[in-house]
């Protein structure tokens, strides 16, 4: 065959393509729902480009898969194996299908969202494996096979992140995480010497006055920016075959998880006790004592607020810091020339 032809995509994968493109589109106007009206989703807006950016980045390896002239000469995958693989790509189609329907005939909610993200994700995940090609149009390997889902993971799965993760996680443990912070910051004025008392989630000071650790700061709106965050620095700039860059990114993961809740907690202890030493009102003006709107109220903004921005730019630096780390994570050293 000549090399030209080989290097092209067939008919088949390029339809998949762009039917998995529509349905990225139906995935973003559905998510938009949640995007537009929950403050702890607005990164959602930018899952369609990133996305977009990483399979970019990752196109020449995975159409090299595609097109059979990275893939290698073994034994072909078993057709057992691709048969199932091919019952997850319907049921993932009918899956999509069913909550777009949902979505389109009832309006926003768990069960459309979470068809149409797992749906999509899956069919993506499905379709790669289907699609990778041998060398010469020969059956492909089941080695080139999962690397082009893992080329796909990340594309794919970021949608789990954008829409369901508020079902599935925020809606969860958003209610636990209000009680835990609660507690330990209440657990830090006491070991300080402070009588405080705590009524639910609000804090009341010896002096009567009180502040209440609000929902939004239960720390689900870091969380699932970090998620986010983690997963797409991952993503790019993590190295290795697998299974090491797949365990590095996961690893990452969760550390961002972590960062968030433990920023989290020192964000409301720090606004704790601000508020104790100067009152609950004080979170609601700049540094200074300026309310808004006052004349040479910081353009920082408020207590409350500059706390905010802060642990979310610590945490990106701390992230960031934590890939060349974990890069370096089960490798050996270059053996170097000696002088």
């Amino acid at each position: 065959m000549p090399a030209e032809a080989q290097s092209k995509l067939d008919g088949t994968t390029r339809g998949l393509g762009l039917l998995l493109v529509g349905m990225a589109g139906i995935t973003t106007w559905d998510q938009w729902a949640i995007w537009s009206t929950k403050d702890d989703y607005t990164f959602g807006y930018l899952v369609p480009f990133f996305s977009a950016y990483v399979l970019r980045d990752r196109w020449e390896e995975l159409r090299g898969l595609l097109t059979g002239e990275r893939s290698e000469v073994a034994a072909p995958t078993p057709k057992a194996a691709l048969h199932l693989v091919l019952t997850l790509a319907f049921a993932s189609l009918a899956l999509f299908g069913l909550g777009a329907a949902a979505r389109a005939i009832f309006g926003t909610g768990i069960g459309p969202t979470l068809a149409i993200s797992f749906g999509l994700t899956g069919s993506a995940l499905a379709f790669a494996f289907l699609s990778v090609r041998g060398p010469q149009d020969s059956v492909a390997t089941s080695t080139s096979r999962w690397q082009a889902v893992g080329l796909m993971l990340f594309p794919a799965g970021v949608w789990l992140i954008s829409g369901p993760f508020l079902y599935l996680v925020d809606n969860q443990i958003k209610g636990e995480l209000l009680t835990n912070v609660t507690e330990i910051v209440s657990g830090f004025l006491r070991a300080n010497g402070h009588a405080i008392r705590v009524s639910g989630n609000t804090i009341v000071f010896p002096n009567g006055d009180a502040v209440g650790v609000a929902e939004a700061c239960s720390g689900i709106r870091s969380l699932s920016a970090c998620v986010f965050a983690g997963a797409f620095l991952g993503a790019i700039f993590l190295e290795g075959g697998f299974p090491g860059a797949l365990l590095r990114r996961i690893a990452l993961i969760g550390l961002a998880g972590l960062t968030a809740l433990l920023l989290n907690i020192g964000r409301n202890t720090f606004l704790t006790f601000h508020a104790l030493h100067h009152g609950s009102k004080s979170l609601d003006r700049d540094l200074a004592g300026l309310e808004h709107g006052q004349a040479g109220f910081s353009a920082l903004g408020s207590v409350h607020d500059l706390a905010g921005n802060i642990a979310m730019v610590a945490a990106l630096i701390i992230l960031v810091s934590f890939v060349p780390l974990l890069n370096r994570l089960g490798r050996t050293r270059d053996n170097r020339p000696s002088a």
